[in-house]
């Protein structure tokens, strides 16, 4: 596939999904655009960061396999995720969905140029279509990187998408932590999004697969797995980075699920 192409189609091209446009007077068509873009284009190609990983033994293996996955993180670290999954598995192609919304112009953007192949949709509006695009991407080898909390509060509910698409796709989640030594939050945020400061070194956690069956009826479990492993994963990357033992969030119980 050409780079004009895949500029501008998504991986799988059954279906038709939007381009990165913008709404006729939005700021973005304007003289912020071609800023913005050739901020992220000039943040994309440089090596910011030092990233170090961390996998489980089953993770390691499950890789060395090269079989699609998904890879599950809250939206706490949703920005050092997306930026260290292509540069740690340089091997690996990878997709990620990304909103309707203005806002999500802008991500998809910054996704693409890190190599990403971007499908648009949410689950309030073409989240249907969406999800129909992951399965197409899964089913051509491409991996994922989904935040499967949000996509408003509390931090770290994660939602039943990510199970379902696992179990349909019939491919494993591997939940993901990424936490850097010195950090930027966005304390406004409902997610508490954090940036690491730049040419500081990022660990990345990557837990023990979870499998989940075709028939599965009940996500709940698997919910609730997946953010257990990833309130583990962030109790030991703050230590790495010489913070507290604790995660800065806590992995609900099971009647917070409803």
């Amino acid at each position: 596939m050409n780079t004009r192409s895949r500029q501008h189609h998504p991986v799988v091209t059954d279906f038709k999904i939007r381009a990165i446009t913008y709404p006729d007077g939005h700021w973005m068509n304007r003289f912020w655009g071609p800023l913005a873009q050739g901020a992220l284009n000039c943040a994309s190609r440089i090596p910011i960061y030092r990233y170090v990983r961390r996998a489980h033994p089953a993770a390691l293996d499950l890789l060395a396999t090269k079989q699609p996955v998904i890879f599950g993180c809250i939206h706490q670290d949703i920005l050092d995720c997306y930026n260290g999954m292509p540069r740690l598995l340089q091997d690996r192609k990878f997709a990620a969905i990304v909103s309707y919304s203005r806002d999500g112009g802008l991500a998809a953007m910054g996704l693409r140029m890190l190599g990403y192949e971007v499908v648009r949709g949410s689950s309030s509006r073409g989240g249907g279509e969406g999800l129909m695009m992951l399965r197409a991407s899964l089913g051509a080898g491409y991996s994922l990187v989904m935040a499967c909390d949000g996509p408003k509060a509390p931090l770290a509910d994660v939602k039943p998408g990510i199970v379902r698409l696992a179990a349909t796709g019939r491919v494993p989640i591997l939940p993901i932590r990424a936490w850097g030594v010195n950090r930027i939050t966005f304390s406004r945020s409902w997610s508490k999004s954090v940036l690491t400061i730049p040419f500081l070194p990022v660990v990345v956690c990557i837990g023990a697969p979870i499998y989940v069956p075709e028939d599965t009826q009940d996500t709940r479990p698997y919910q609730l797995s997946i953010v257990r492993s990833i309130a583990r994963l962030a109790r030991w990357s703050s230590l790495w980075a010489n913070g507290p033992g604790t995660a800065p969030f806590t992995a609900a119980p099971d009647e917070s699920h409803r």
